[in-house]
């Protein structure tokens, strides 16, 4: 019979940069009004006990994509969520960190620790961060109000979808690979303690 560590958990932070947190106007609006507030709160809580912290930055391949390293001010890290000294910083091309980083040795080198995602884009990034690392045998947590997404356009009737029930289903169709929770059952310790 295994044991699961009560070691403190490891914060990740997902793609949390300047140009995807700000979007572009031909985007539309990003969901989740308290993002940037409850990135911080996270991370302060984890700062002040000095938790792990790592963040993940992503660099597209794509020409003229704004999250790019050739644009320093859209691939900059945001301001709620700017790495400190000693906090390790992984870039990725693709939409999975654990996919050509040491992203899964440093993990490793934690020992048997959950792993809260926080960050961008609900519906991309967050949702294959979470399931890589689910099949890899992590164990995830995605604190739902501390992603936020933008809206997509429906396959079948070419209807757009606004960013909050993009959010919504994005969050829910992550309930098979990991706890998904809120900001507020974080901080009262209750988030994944079940």
């Amino acid at each position: 019979m295994s044991t699961k560590t009560s070691e403190p958990a490891i914060l990740l932070l997902i793609d949390i940069q300047q140009g995807l947190v700000e979007g572009t106007e031909a985007w539309g609006p990003r969901s989740t009004p308290d993002f940037t507030k409850n990135v911080a709160s996270l991370l302060e809580v984890w700062r002040s006990n000095l938790w792990p912290v790592l963040h993940v930055c992503h660099d597209a391949t794509e020409p003229n994509n704004p999250i790019s390293a050739k644009y320093p001010d859209t691939f900059a890290p945001h301001a709620c969520a700017a790495p400190k000294e000693g906090e390790p910083t992984f870039i990725k091309h693709v939409g999975s960190p654990f996919v050509a980083t040491d992203l899964p040795d440093v993990i490793k080198s934690y020992g048997d620790r959950r792993i809260i995602v926080i960050g961008m884009d609900g519906s991309e990034c967050i949702n294959n961060t979470t399931r890589h690392g689910a099949d890899l045998g992590f164990r995830m947590v995605v604190v739902g109000d501390a992603c936020a997404s933008y809206g997509m356009t429906d396959w079948i009737t070419g209807k757009q979808r606004d960013a909050e029930e993009t959010h919504n289903a994005a969050m829910g169709m992550l309930h098979s690979y990991a706890i998904v929770t809120n900001t507020e059952r974080m901080m009262l310790g209750l988030g994944y303690n079940h």
